[in-house]
């Protein structure tokens, strides 16, 4: 009887370890899934703040060439009011030469 008890304590010592070691081995292969699930995602990340920089990058270059020709628009504008208050001075000025020369 207790040779049977200690056989039963042996089988019970001899399934613990094997549950043990069992354990281990689930835990290092959650462990590594969990490694490899990491990596895949932050790979994934990367390529998505990639894609985002380049878009960011398209949508900057987009608007800076929107507002260089709202710009260009806007210097055109100046310049030919420049342009008209040169001519009416020149043509006020014309005329008073005149006015001096002629009388």
């Amino acid at each position: 009887m207790i040779n049977n008890i200690i056989n039963q304590i042996k089988e019970t010592e001899k399934k613990a370890k094997e549950i043990i070691v069992s354990s281990k081995k689930e835990s290092a292969e959650i462990i590594e899934k969990t490694y490899e699930e990491a990596a895949k995602i932050l790979k994934e990340a990367e390529k998505e703040v990639r894609v985002m920089f380049v878009e960011a990058e398209k949508r900057a270059k987009n608007d800076a060439a929107r507002e260089a020709v709202k710009m260009e628009e806007d210097y055109n504008k100046r310049l030919e009011e420049i342009k008209n208050i040169f001519k009416s001075n020149q043509e006020k000025a014309i005329e008073k030469i005149i006015q001096r020369i002629v009388g």
